[in-house]
């Protein structure tokens, strides 16, 4: 009766981590750039809603501030969505809305920075890095 070898050799197992490695080094890093790029799409449709919701708002107390009188300039900050912070700066005839990353989240050092969005529509990235352009950044 001759003996089977049963189990893999440590050849055929190196092999095997070899190639899980190699497809972790490339999906990682695809899916992160993935997960970034969906965090930007929500915060610049958030941006937008903001930017909607005083646009109602001015279209019924025509202006953007909600404070009548000297000085009519508000500054404020809201929750965002947990990877970026909003900052609105409202006066009575204008509005600059600012998203701008958590340091401590995925969004760190994105290269697409800050997002801005004003009344007249104007949409920029302030602190953009790389190949990174308006256009990519806000999706469009």
């Amino acid at each position: 009766m001759a003996a089977s070898n049963r189990g893999f050799s440590m050849i055929e197992l190196l092999i095997a981590v070899a190639i899980v490695a190699i497809l972790a080094g490339v999906a990682y890093p695809a899916y992160t750039e993935y997960s970034k790029k969906a965090r930007r799409s929500e915060i610049a449709a958030l941006l937008v809603e903001e930017a909607q919701r005083l646009e109602r708002f001015h279209s019924r107390a025509a202006q953007y501030a909600d404070v009548i009188g000297p000085p009519a300039h508000r500054h404020e900050v809201t929750a965002g969505n947990g990877f970026y912070a909003i900052e609105a700066e409202r006066s009575e005839d204008r509005f600059v809305l600012v998203a701008t990353p958590s340091a401590s989240a995925l969004m760190a050092g994105d290269r697409c920075g800050a997002f801005v969005l004003e009344n007249t529509g104007k949409r920029d990235n302030l602190g953009m890095s790389g190949d990174a352009s308006v256009q990519q950044c806000w999706g469009r």
